[in-house]
């Protein structure tokens, strides 16, 4: 098992990896740049390198980027489109570059046009990025979501569909946030409703294809279609329910990884340490 937290990549992104050891972390997600702008730098190699050296000496098990929040690949916007198309393919191969596993990725909204188009919009553009990626072993993982507006995601029928058009589905798999099925109407207080919904999941894309769990309390009632995480076992999933979660056997190979509130230097390490003491 992993156990990670998001970490800031501020100064030199080779930093992130000792702030991540720092909190005692096997697993690590980051930003490979600012999530709310454009592509204004590329990563250097010796930065590359220097990231992956020191993975290597802390002994990170497993690293994931986030995609930034701009891009949109269910989007009728066809410049947008084409852009977030293309910001893709260079994350690809950023997280190529720093050696991570994982490239994490919202679906996207279909506002303005439909959940069909959406969907086909969604599928096409990943087929794209998977073909002028195809010499690299990053997986994409699909995030789930809240259900607010017309965002692609908050039913895990979007994931089979898109599994099921993809060419190369063997590159994609899930990134389960705990906050986001909560509020998307999953009542995962309950162990039976997670043992269901795990296996919901893997019904519609594949055996082990949840490889990150973001590991999220949630401020917002459960079906509130708000995403608003919350500390660890202060939230209104809570720590029993979190704590079957993190133990459960079809996530026994998945990097758990907190995305919970910082509003103070010492609230990633209260996470983690809360997150530690679940673990079996």
């Amino acid at each position: 098992m992993f156990l990670g937290v998001h970490v800031s990549i501020s100064r030199k992104i080779y930093e992130s990896v000792d702030r991540a050891a720092g909190l005692g972390c096997s697993a690590m997600q980051i930003f490979s740049r600012n999530p709310r702008q454009w592509r204004q730098l590329e990563i250097g190699e010796e930065d590359a390198r220097e990231f992956r050296r020191r993975r290597k000496e802390h002994g990170i098990g497993v690293v994931a980027v986030h995609a930034p929040y701009l891009i949109n690949l269910a989007t009728s916007y066809g410049p947008l489109y084409k852009k977030s198309i293309a910001a893709y393919i260079e994350d690809m191969h950023e997280a190529a570059l720093l050696g991570a596993e994982y490239l994490v990725t919202h679906m996207g909204s279909y506002k303005n046009s439909t959940l069909p188009r959406g969907l086909k919009a969604f599928i096409a553009a990943v087929n794209e990025i998977l073909k002028e990626t195809k010499d690299l072993s990053v997986k994409l993982l699909l995030e789930n979501t809240a259900g607010s507006g017309s965002w692609l995601g908050a039913t895990f029928d979007h994931h089979r569909r898109i599994f099921g058009h993809v060419k190369d589905s063997h590159r994609l798999g899930v990134c389960l946030d705990t906050a986001h099925a909560f509020e998307a109407g999953f009542d995962i207080r309950k162990p039976r409703v997670v043992d269901m919904l795990l296996a919901h999941i893997e019904e519609r894309t594949r055996k082990g294809a949840i490889r990150v769990v973001h590991f999220n309390d949630s401020m917002t009632a459960h079906a509130s279609h708000h995403d608003r995480h919350q500390h660890i076992g202060k939230g209104l999933i809570g720590a029993a329910a979190l704590k079957y979660i993190v133990n459960h056997p079809v996530l026994r190979e998945a990097a758990f990884i907190l995305e919970t509130p910082k509003e103070t230097p010492r609230a990633d390490a209260m996470n983690m340490k809360r997150l530690k003491a679940m673990v079996a």
